[in-house]
């Protein structure tokens, strides 16, 4: 009975995790319509229908993701607020008050780093230089991809990556190291970090597909790409098991709100 009341609390927390995250799957959708409408055999298909299609990839490794960190992390004390809430547990609210100045500061923060970096590898990557939009086309899909930003990347990322990827690499690596030599009731410190360097790459890599939609990869751009959003995933990935899911959440996300203040006023005053 114990088992079944336990699996229940689970399958409770992984469904408020995976509603949680459609908030993204959804927002990515819809800002995927007016680029699958230019296709000639989706011009015609209505928008409610290109969301679905272009919906189901995502949910379908949202789901793995929410079930793979719903088995692994509660086991090492990797953190969801959210998760423990509707498992029936107690969560811990306020330490997301307590952390928020940390993850806005961090998120923030990377932005910057990134934007840094990014720009001194502008003279390796040579990107293609297209003629610019008009300032009112640039602010407009500005604004239209910050749901999609936010919510995406802000949510859905981080419950595929640190919950559904680096909480599960952490569980094996811990779990290969016991059968190895001696158990140890807790993973690492080094077990952790490889777990969150492995994912953060991964992360990484994950944004080549859409820039490779878009322009012709090369082995900087490769590189700069990997790298960057890598850097990203490394704090991010700390923050989850220092702190918890949800704060790596609003970190993510006030990297993107950081990158949305400083392009608009790149656009009005430039």
């Amino acid at each position: 009975m114990t088992a079944i009341r336990n699996w229940n609390s689970s399958a409770r927390g992984a469904i408020a995790l995976f509603a949680l995250g459609m908030l993204g799957v959804i927002a990515l959708a819809v800002y995927s319509v007016p680029m699958l409408r230019e296709l000639p055999e989706l011009s015609t298909v209505s928008t409610p229908t290109l969301v679905v299609l272009a919906s189901v990839n995502s949910t379908l490794l949202l789901a793995v993701a929410v079930v793979l960190g719903t088995v692994t992390a509660p086991r090492l004390d990797l953190d969801s607020h959210v998760f423990a809430w509707a498992a029936g547990g107690t969560p811990d609210w306020g330490e997301i008050r307590d952390s928020l100045p940390l993850a806005a500061a961090l998120g923030a923060g990377l932005f910057v780093v990134v934007a840094v970096l990014d720009a001194a590898f502008a003279q390796f990557t040579q990107l293609p230089v297209d003629e610019p939009p008009t300032d009112a086309d640039a602010l407009r899909d500005l604004v239209a991809s910050i749901p999609m930003r936010l919510f995406y990347g802000g949510i859905t990322e981080e419950l595929l990556l640190r919950w559904g990827l680096m909480a599960p690499l952490v569980y094996v690596l811990w779990w290969g190291r016991n059968r190895a030599g001696t158990a140890t009731e807790a993973p690492s410190g080094t077990i952790v970090w490889a777990a969150i360097a492995v994912s953060s790459v991964v992360f990484g890599i994950g944004h080549l597909p859409a820039l490779a939609s878009t322009i012709g990869l090369t082995t900087p751009l490769i590189v700069r790409t990997v790298l960057l959003n890598a850097i990203v995933g490394v704090v991010l990935g700390w923050l989850f098991w220092r702190r918890s899911l949800e704060t790596a959440m609003i970190a993510h996300a006030a990297f993107h709100v950081a990158l949305v203040a400083v392009s608009t006023v790149l656009i009005v005053v430039t």
